[in-house]
């Protein structure tokens, strides 16, 4: 039976999604660089399953870390990148032009002080 996961939140490293499928679903996992890092768990609803499982604090470290939700047989149904650390390049120059906006002023202002 093939089985559609939709990511419906993640929250304070909690993973939330609808599993929709006929049957029972199987048995899901998180894993991170290949290692399982928790189980999901699994309630029924009228149209579909309500997945959940815990992160952790593994994801959370410098760089870019793939967190995927899988079945114990290892088919991937979603995944989660999570990039910490140094901002992205958008970010920077978000930043740089924050920062001639500022020395711009402050330009003005020396001038309007030498002027006096």
């Amino acid at each position: 039976m093939a089985w559609t996961l939709h990511r419906t939140e993640i929250t304070g490293g909690l993973y939330r999604g609808l599993l929709v499928g006929s049957g029972a679903p199987p048995d899901l996992e998180m894993a991170l660089d290949g290692q399982v890092i928790g189980p999901m768990t699994a309630a029924k609803l009228d149209h579909g399953w309500q997945i959940e499982g815990e992160m952790g604090t593994g994801p959370l470290t410098d760089g870019s870390r793939t967190v995927v939700v899988r079945t114990v047989s290892g088919d991937i149904l979603d995944s989660v990148t999570i990039v910490t650390g140094l901002s992205a390049p958008e970010d920077l120059r978000a930043e740089l032009s924050v920062l001639r906006a500022e020395i711009s002023l402050l330009k003005a202002a020396i001038r309007r002080l030498n002027r006096t």
